[in-house]
């Protein structure tokens, strides 16, 4: 599934640590209570009731793998509406794979409904696992596999408490972008995938430990994403079926997994990441290969572990048959840990091949950002450890944010624009702005203090760009930089102090 580990996108001296993987409507129905054979199946089952298409399951204390296997099979036979409902209690299960529900998956309540993985979950048949449907055949290393349909998880807990989670390993392919690896963590708690299918997520806890995917015993929490392969597949990246539908993922909680919730391979696709927590996760919203979509990640408050990113946003990493698609990050409060990117976007299509157009545009405003860099392991100024790292994008918006820190690194890499830098705060940074082989790029009005380095540099060939009405203040070695290159470049109105050459002030 195109998961992108922790590896380094490099062009010239830049390097971006970039990490992937893969998550709607929500309805909440009412809960019932008498019991019905008819949901039953064959098999008495004490924890199974069912009324008005409400289907209860109870916890039995040792493993309730099929009751509520079998609530949801009863749930998609009784048609769109249906609810699993689980009451308050712990409940221990394996994996459950679910197609074409039409349904809500609710809870007690966070805490109250609490699921609990068991031990040595069983490995797929197949390599990669997502040649298959998920499955007692195939059962892929992921708690809640649903393919298709429309599905609401609501009020619910759910935990992975075993550093190797499968019994054995499984296996996933490398490839160009792709390091692969063979793992005993699950791939994810959560996966919505399928051709179609519309999912909402609200009022979830999800809670991992430690593992082998890069000291998680989880790779994904939650993801929506096209991981289907059609039957003649040659190619387990490129070949997959694209997602098509809506998301949301809304007043949840997130803590240990590599990265909490992702979305790929998508396709005339709307989805909100909003209003949501995440704790010692590698990064907290990814997003990857998107196609005439529209992504909102907002509101939200990440707080990393070593090496975090807040939110990525990748394009054209395993195909590049991509349309325009925008990615909108609004209103987020991150903090991360040990000199890595709070937000990160490029676009790879370009990076590789200069004939592939950029289809990617960011619009970030309103964030919030800082960085503890106090370990000084990193390169000083390297762009690709910036607070906010951009890369040949179609085009980027980034206003009225406030960037914190960022002491051996750039607070904002803006390499290959266009982009409009406006009234944001940068404070503490190595260099505040770069902009590093960029055309067509506005910087005006964006307040800018204490930066080891410059304020704002342009470099590499940049050429008409306009940076204007900015107050730059108490740079280590300029204010302005620009190092001579490019042309058509305009500085106008800026207040400061120093700038090389002089008379960009």
């Amino acid at each position: 599934m195109s998961w992108i580990r922790r590896g380094a996108l490099t062009r010239g001296t830049s390097v971006l640590v970039l990490a992937v993987c893969v998550t709607a409507l929500m309805l909440t129905a009412g809960l019932a209570g008498t019991a019905s054979s008819a949901a039953r199946g064959a098999t008495t089952l004490t924890s199974f009731h069912a009324n008005n298409h409400t289907i209860i399951v109870k916890p039995s204390g040792h493993d309730d793998t099929k009751d509520i296997q079998r609530a949801f099979n009863a749930c998609v036979s009784y048609g769109p509406g249906c609810t699993v409902a689980l009451v308050k209690g712990t409940y221990h299960t394996a994996q459950i794979a679910v197609a074409g529900f039409q349904g809500n998956f609710v809870g007690a309540g966070q805490g109250l409904t609490v699921i609990q993985a068991l031990p040595n979950l069983h490995l797929p048949s197949t390599t990669p696992f997502w040649a298959a449907m998920p499955g007692s055949s195939n059962p892929w290393p992921v708690l809640f596999a649903f393919v298709g349909g429309t599905t609401a998880i609501s009020r619910m807990t759910i935990v992975e408490p075993y550093t190797s989670p499968t019994h054995g390993k499984w296996t996933e392919p490398a490839a160009p972008n792709i390091l692969g690896g063979n793992y005993t963590a699950l791939f994810a708690a959560v996966v919505i995938t399928g051709n179609a299918a519309w999912a909402g997520v609200d009022h979830l806890s999800l809670f991992g430990a430690t593992g082998d995917a890069f000291g998680f015993n989880m790779l994904f929490g939650v993801g929506y994403a096209g991981v289907l392969l059609p039957k003649a597949w040659t190619n387990p990246y490129s070949n997959r079926i694209p997602l098509t539908g809506a998301f949301t993922v809304t007043e949840s909680l997130f803590e240990r997994s590599l990265y909490a919730v992702s979305i790929e391979n998508v396709v005339n696709a709307s989805t909100d990441v909003c209003y949501n927590t995440a704790t010692h996760v590698a990064t907290s919203v990814f997003m990857s290969d998107m196609s005439n979509s529209a992504l909102l990640v907002c509101k939200n408050h990440g707080v990393g572990s070593d090496g975090y990113s807040g939110v990525i946003a990748l394009q054209a990493a395993t195909r590049t048959d991509l349309l325009p698609s925008t990615v909108y990050v609004i209103d987020n409060t991150l903090v991360g840990r040990d000199a890595a990117n709070t937000l990160a976007f490029a676009d790879l299509g370009p990076t590789y091949s200069p004939a592939v157009p950029s289809t990617l545009t960011v619009v970030a405003i309103g964030n919030v950002l800082r960085l503890n860099t106090s370990c000084g392991c990193y390169p000083t100024g390297n762009p690709g450890y910036s607070a906010v790292f951009s890369e040949l994008l179609k085009s980027l918006v980034f206003s009225s944010n406030k960037i914190y820190g960022s002491l051996v690194e750039p607070a904002l890499y803006v390499f290959g624009g266009p982009a409009t830098v406006s009234g944001n705060t940068i404070l503490g940074s190595y260099t505040g702005v770069w902009i590093d082989y960029a055309n067509h790029t506005t910087v005006i009005g964006n307040l800018i203090k204490h930066s080891a380095e410059y304020g704002i540099a342009v470099t590499d060939g940049s050429s008409y760009n306009l940076v204007a009405w900015n107050v730059v203040k108490t740079s280590g070695v300029d204010d302005l930089y620009w190092d001579g290159t490019g042309t058509g470049n305009v500085w106008f109105g800026n207040i400061c102090k120093t700038s090389s050459p002089p008379g960009l002030c």
